[in-house]
C-alpha cells in the first residue's frame, strides 16, 4: 500500500514574519544609541573649563607619562602635600577652606590626581598602583623629598589615604608626617577584583552606555542627593555653588574614564598590613557624623598600629577639612607642629 505524502510545513513566512517584528525593536534601539551619544556629547560640550578654587598660589603642571597632573603651590615653610578623595567630581577644591591657612606655616602642594579636576584624564588602566607611583613620583621629583633629601608631611582623604600609607611603606623616607582623613584599605575598598566586578567595569567602558552612565551618576541630582546624604554632615554645606563646582569637574573631557575601574576594583588598596608596619607619627582624622566611612572604621586602624592618634571632629562628615576647617585646622596644627 502507498503511504501518503507528508508534506513539510513552510518556514519562509514565519522567518519573514520574525525579521519583520524585529525591525521596529532594532530601529528603536538604533534611535535610543543615537539619543543617548548626542546627550552624553552636549552634555560635555555645554560644561565649562574647570577653575581651581585654591586662591593665589603657583599654577603648575607636572608631566608624567600618561598625562600633564595639575597642581597648585603656595606659602614658604616645610613642605606639606594636599591629597584629595576619589569620586565624580572630587579635586583639591575640598582643600579650598583650609589652603590659605596651611599656606601661612607650610609650602603646601595640592594637587588633582590623574583623571581628576583640571588634571589630563586619558583613556587608560586607571589602578591603584597607578596613583601610588605617580604620587611617590610628584613627592621625589616636584617636592624633592626622599632619597636623604628630607620628607613631608602629607593630608590625605578616603582612598588615596591608603595609597599614601601603601608609599610609605614602600619607602619610608618620604614622608615624617601623616595626617588621614577618613582611611579606607582595611574594612572599606581593600578586596580584589573579582569577576563581578570586572564584568561591571567591562560594561561600564562601553562607549555610549557606559558614558550614559557616568552621566547619570554625575548628574546635579545625583550629587546633590551624595553630598547631603553621603558626604556632608549637615546637608545644607552642599550649596548649589558646591554642586555645580563638583558637575564642571566630573564634566571636564574624559572625566567618564576612570568609573569603570574605581567601580570594578581595581583602585581598591589592602593596607592592613603596611600601616600595621608604619613607624611615624599619624594622625587619623574623622568626622562623628560621617557615612560613606563611618567612624567605627577607625577602630582597625588603632588596632592594627596602636600608635596612631584619633582626632574626632564634630558636627562633621567624611569631609572634616572642608566642613568644619577651623576645628580640622586646630588638630592638623598641633599634631603637625610636633
Amino acid at each position: 500500500m502507498t503511504r501518503p505524502t507528508e508534506t513539510e510545513p513552510s518556514t519562509q513566512g514565519s522567518s519573514e514574519s520574525s525579521k519583520l517584528s524585529l525591525l521596529p525593536v532594532l530601529l528603536w534601539t538604533g534611535a535610543a544609541l543615537v539619543g543617548i551619544a548626542l546627550t552624553n556629547a552636549y552634555i560635555f560640550y555645554k560644561t565649562p573649563p574647570l577653575v581651581s578654587k585654591l586662591d593665589g598660589g603657583e599654577i603648575r603642571y607636572f608631566p608624567t607619562t600618561n598625562g600633564d597632573v595639575f597642581y597648585k603651590k603656595r606659602g614658604s615653610g616645610p613642605p606639606l602635600l594636599l591629597v584629595h578623595s576619589i569620586g565624580a567630581g572630587a579635586s583639591s577644591f575640598e582643600y579650598r577652606h583650609v589652603w590659605e591657612k596651611l599656606s601661612e606655616t607650610y609650602t603646601v602642594y595640592a594637587l588633582d590626581l590623574l583623571g581628576f579636576g583640571k588634571s589630563d584624564k586619558p583613556d587608560v588602566e586607571y589602578t591603584a598602583q597607578l596613583y601610588i607611583s605617580l604620587l611617590g613620583d610628584f613627592c621625589r621629583n616636584v617636592i624633592g623629598v626622599g632619597n636623604q633629601q628630607g620628607s613631608v608631611s602629607v593630608i590625605a582623604s578616603s582612598l588615596p589615604a591608603a595609597y599614601i600609607i601603601a608609599l610609605a611603606h614602600q619607602d619610608a623616607s618620604l614622608f615624617d608626617h601623616l595626617v588621614l582623613i577618613s582611611p579606607t584599605g582595611i574594612e572599606d575598598l581593600s578586596d580584589p577584583v573579582s569577576p563581578t566586578g570586572a564584568a561591571v567595569q567591562t560594561g561600564l567602558k562601553t562607549p555610549i552606555l557606559g558614558t550614559g552612565i557616568f552621566n547619570a551618576i554625575a548628574s546635579k541630582r545625583y550629587i546633590r542627593q551624595y553630598l547631603r546624604e553621603r558626604v556632608y554632615a549637615d546637608p545644607e554645606k552642599a550649596t548649589e555653588a558646591v554642586i555645580d563646582y563638583y558637575h564642571t569637574s566630573a564634566h571636564q573631557p574624559g572625566g567618564e574614564n576612570v568609573l569603570p575601574y574605581f567601580v570594578g576594583g581595581q583602585l581598591n588598596c589592602n593596607i592592613r598590613e603596611a600601616f600595621a608596619a608604619l613607624d611615624l607619627p599619624i594622625l587619623l582624622v574623622w568626622g562623628r557624623d560621617a557615612v560613606q566611612t563611618p567612624i567605627t572604621r577607625s577602630r582597625a586602624f588603632l588596632e592594627a598600629n596602636p600608635s596612631a592618634k584619633l582626632a574626632i571632629i564634630e558636627q562633621s562628615g567624611n569631609l572634616p577639612h572642608d566642613e568644619t576647617p577651623d576645628a580640622f585646622l586646630k588638630n592638623a596644627h598641633d599634631f603637625l607642629a610636633k
